[in-house]
């Protein structure tokens, strides 16, 4: 069968891209289209994945609504070349709207409560919509809730084993007591009016994180010069490595500090956003989130004096391992029972 993931941002590419491999395996023809963007592009390159850009040149001077025409226009013509049996993405418009046109089934995989413009635009269009089961929001009729989250898709113990050598390769030494702070851009629609570290004590908050351990900022955009040498330069691909052997992550992104939880890292995050997910791994226990930088920093230093810290979050990690399951499985199994249902259908 012929299936069509759409990638709209870089973290979709860890989502999908053990999927992509499995399916390809099991003899379905797959192809991947995305918004080019740098990051995207280079991990997917990574994986060895082939891609299709469809971002037309100068987009970014377009208003959003011709900006959305446009990409759902260059997505229909190139399916009706490829030809799919099925469309899928995260948060994707695109594939819901194409989909429709071409009156094939189109699955999202959705988990951020506050993307409300993208729940309009998509929804309506989408042929079923599938959610961890701590979402906040009631499902619609269309939505399954499944027990893991997204990061379980390239997480999870049977897709992922952290590898010292690699951190070590990275000029990182893993048996070092280390913290990685994620500070975030802020650029995006729903980032409007939200914050993480006060910005002006953010240089602060680092040099007293660093009287306890080593620390690596991971920085959405460029960081300004008096943080730059504490830049964690390590390929994206390579980057759950080095978050496993960490010994704290403290995070203004969900994602980041999702995966550090999942790897069995003491996390915190900071950021006035709130998702299920996040209170999830708070409920058990293996994170802490606040809008304040000072509780920020003495949840921080008080887990990096605590000696204990890391063995107490690897115990809570083992039973999310036995509640939840390997999402890269249950995506496989969804497209697929999708797929047999069409072909049964006809």
């Amino acid at each position: 069968m012929r299936i069509l993931i759409d990638i709209g941002h870089p973290s979709d590419v860890h989502f999908f891209h053990n999927a992509i491999k499995k399916l390809k395996d099991r003899g379905h023809k797959v192809a991947v289209t995305i918004r080019d963007t740098n990051i995207t592009s280079k991990l997917l390159k990574s994986f060895n994945i082939p891609y299709t850009s469809l971002t037309p040149k100068g987009t970014h001077r377009l208003l959003g609504p011709f900006r959305l025409i446009m990409r759902d226009f260059l997505l229909w013509k190139y399916c009706l070349k490829f030809k799919p049996d099925l469309l899928t993405g995260i948060n994707g418009a695109f594939v819901t709207h194409v989909g429709f046109m071409l009156r094939k089934p189109s699955i999202l995989w959705e988990d951020t409560e506050h993307y409300k413009l993208m729940h309009r635009l998509a929804w309506p269009f989408a042929t079923a919509i599938y959610s961890p089961d701590c979402y906040t929001l009631p499902p619609i009729k269309k939505q399954r809730l499944y027990p893991g989250c997204h990061e379980l898709a390239y997480l999870h113990p049977n897709n992922f084993t952290p590898d010292k050598k690699t951190v070590k390769n990275l000029g990182i030494n893993p048996d070092e007591k280390y913290c990685i702070i994620r500070l975030c851009a802020w650029m995006a629609h729903h980032d409007i009016g939200q914050h993480g570290i006060q910005q002006n004590k953010t240089l602060d908050f680092v040099k007293t994180v660093e009287k306890y351990a080593r620390v690596y900022i991971s920085g959405e955009k460029g960081l300004p010069d008096e943080l730059k040498k504490y830049q964690l330069n390590t390929p994206l691909h390579q980057v759950h490595h080095v978050m496993a052997f960490a010994d704290l992550c403290i995070s203004e992104g969900a994602t980041m500090a999702s995966e550090s939880a999942i790897l069995g890292v003491p996390t915190i995050y900071i950021n006035t956003l709130k998702l299920g997910y996040i209170n999830m791994w708070e409920n058990y226990g293996i994170l802490k989130q606040t809008t304040d930088t000072e509780k920020a920093l003495e949840y921080a230093v008080d887990s990096l004096k605590d000696p204990n810290s890391k063995n107490k979050v690897n115990t809570i990690r083992e039973k999310i391992l036995s509640d939840k399951i390997d999402v890269k499985k249950f995506i496989i199994d969804t497209i697929e029972n999708q797929l047999n249902y069409r072909l049964k259908a006809k």
